[in-house]
């Protein structure tokens, strides 16, 4: 089954260009299994997830949200889609309140701003970094792969996309039916 668990929409990313109706569609159209939407320090309304969910119902939709903090971007994924984070000032306040929730926390694009391997890896480890994506080079890519078999970190390939033709072009082939976010989490901190 295949899943993309870095997408942003218009709605809540000024940088994307493509509403939310049009990315699920594509989705469905390239064979998605699943996609989440993981906005900039935006988590979007249950209520609005439950309608988009109502109208693509072949469709998984996750819900989530990529957290900026001086330390580079993460996507967050919680088990409650009531919950949210407030906005945290760093990468270890975020982490301890990511997994004090029952969370998950992948590093997104790493390497995309600085080509140093962080020092902060030795006191916080996310639960999966991405090892490729339409925002990572493949010098960059080339660093994250070595930096997943260094630190034995789980890697997947999402595609940050921020239009609707982009959805999919990164994806993870994953061999179970994942149908909401405590299946994602599962599976993430479990068996990938």
């Amino acid at each position: 089954m295949k899943y993309d668990l870095h997408v942003h929409t218009s709605r809540y990313s000024s940088c994307a260009v493509s509403p939310p109706e049009a990315v699920c569609r594509t989705a469905i159209k390239k064979g998605l299994t699943g996609i989440a939407l993981t906005e900039h320090d935006v988590w979007w309304p249950t209520s609005e997830y439950e309608e988009l969910r109502r109208l693509f119902p072949e469709l998984t939709i996750f819900s989530g949200a990529e957290c900026a903090v001086p330390e580079g971007h993460f996507l967050v994924f919680l088990p409650d889609p009531d919950c949210r984070l407030p906005r945290l000032p760093d990468l270890p306040g975020l982490a301890t309140e990511v997994h004090r929730q029952g969370g998950i926390l992948i590093w997104a694009h790493p390497f995309r701003y600085d080509r140093i391997p962080p020092r902060w890896l030795v006191r916080v480890r996310p639960d999966a970094l991405e090892l490729a994506s339409l925002n990572m080079s493949s010098a960059v890519q080339a660093m994250a792969r070595k930096t997943a078999a260094r630190w034995r970190i789980p890697a997947l390939r999402n595609s940050d996309a921020h239009r609707a033709e982009d959805v999919g072009k990164y994806y993870n082939e994953i061999p179970a039916a994942l149908k909401n976010n405590g299946d994602l989490i599962e599976y993430v901190k479990y068996l990938l």
